[in-house]
């Protein structure tokens, strides 16, 4: 190591970045596969999380339309919920209606 000239370190530092870049390169591929493959998993994952939502938002606004009694938890469940629907999944439906019309 002692009487390596520069050229020779120059050399040495082109090959581990050529490596480096190709290990990246390789990488980035395997991600974008990857995403691409769970892409179909995420969208039902995404459908499934809006129609819980959507049940769970029902059930909330009927109970509160029929004047069963709702603890604190509920409502602050309910409110958790809503803004979820509302600004994560960016739904506005029928019971965006409903909501305005019963919580407000």
């Amino acid at each position: 190591m002692q009487d390596m000239t520069l050229n020779q370190i120059a050399d040495l530092l082109k090959w581990l970045i050529t490596f480096g870049g190709s290990i990246c390169t390789i990488l980035f591929a395997f991600k974008k596969i990857l995403d691409k493959s769970m892409d179909p998993i995420h969208k039902k994952i995404d459908e499934l999380d809006i129609h819980q939502c959507k049940n769970f938002l029902v059930r909330f606004l009927a109970d509160v339309e029929r004047g069963q009694k709702i603890d604190d938890i509920e409502i602050k469940r309910a409110y958790d919920v809503y803004d979820h629907y509302k600004n994560d999944l960016k739904q506005n439906s029928y019971i965006h209606d409903k909501w305005e019309k019963l919580i407000k």
